[in-house]
C-alpha cells in the first residue's frame, strides 16, 4: 500500500499564489523575498517541469504552494514540486536562512550528494543539533519530514544552505531518474517531428477550452 504522503497535495498555484502577496517597500528584506519567489517560480519550476512541454507543464501546476510560514515578518510559501509521471516530489521552503527539502521518490535516488548537504545523521547531535528535526522545518505538514538520505534513499530530507546548492541536488534527482538526458545536437526531420508535435498539442488544449467556454 502507499504511503499517503505521495498523494496530491491541496495547493494553490505559486503564480496565483504570488499575485496574492503584497510587501511594503519598508521591509528590509523585501528584495530577498522577490528573489526567492522569482528563484522557485522560474529555476526551480522549469528545472522540475524537465521534459514536459511548456502547455503539459502548465496543465500538471507543477509547483503550488501547499502552506506557508512566516520569517523576518513576511509570509513565505512552502512549495511543492510534484511529477507523478516520475513518481517523484519535492517539498521545499526557505527562511532567509536555509532552505529545507523532502524528497518523496517511488524509486531510491542514487546520487553523490554529500559535497551539498549532510547525508547521515550527526554522530554527536547533543553537540552539533540535528539540522532534520521537525520543529525546523517551518511551515511543513509534520508528515512530509524525513530522515537522511543514507537511511532511506527514496524518501529523505535535507537542509540546504544556498540556492545553487538548492539547484543542483533537484537536478541531481531528476537527472537520476532519467529526466535529464544528455545534451546532443538533433536532426532537421527529429526537429519538424518535434515542432509538428508541439504544434498539434497546442491546437488539441485551443479546442478543448474553446468547447469549455461555450
Amino acid at each position: 500500500m502507499k504511503d499517503p504522503s505521495f498523494a496530491v497535495r491541496a495547493g494553490i498555484p505559486i503564480q496565483e499564489w504570488i499575485d496574492q502577496q503584497l510587501v511594503g517597500d519598508e521591509m528590509i528584506w523585501k528584495g530577498s523575498w522577490g528573489r526567492q519567489l522569482e528563484f522557485l517560480r522560474d529555476d526551480l519550476q522549469h528545472l522540475a517541469g524537465a521534459g514536459l512541454s511548456y502547455q503539459k507543464r502548465k496543465e500538471a501546476e507543477v509547483a503550488r504552494v501547499i502552506s506557508t510560514h512566516r520569517s523576518k515578518s513576511i509570509d513565505l510559501p512552502v512549495v511543492e514540486f510534484a511529477r507523478p509521471d516520475l513518481g517523484i516530489r519535492f517539498i521545499v521552503r526557505n527562511n532567509f536562512h536555509n532552505w529545507k527539502l523532502t524528497v518523496l521518490s517511488e524509486k531510491p535516488i542514487e546520487a553523490d550528494f554529500g559535497p551539498v548537504f549532510c547525508t547521515k545523521p550527526p554522530p554527536e547531535p547533543e553537540y552539533t543539533g540535528d539540522h532534520l528535526r521537525p520543529v525546523y522545518f517551518e511551515g511543513f505538514p509534520e508528515d512530509l519530514v524525513r530522515g537522511y538520505w543514507s537511511q532511506n534513499k527514496r524518501e529523505w530530507s535535507a537542509e540546504i544552505h544556498s540556492d545553487h546548492s538548492m539547484w543542483m541536488v533537484v537536478h541531481m534527482c531528476m537527472r537520476a531518474l532519467g529526466a535529464l538526458p544528455d545534451c546532443r545536437y538533433t536532426t532537421r526531420e527529429e526537429h519538424r517531428k518535434q515542432l509538428d508535435a508541439e504544434t498539434a498539442e497546442n491546437k488539441l488544449c485551443e479546442s478543448v477550452e474553446q468547447v469549455q467556454e461555450s
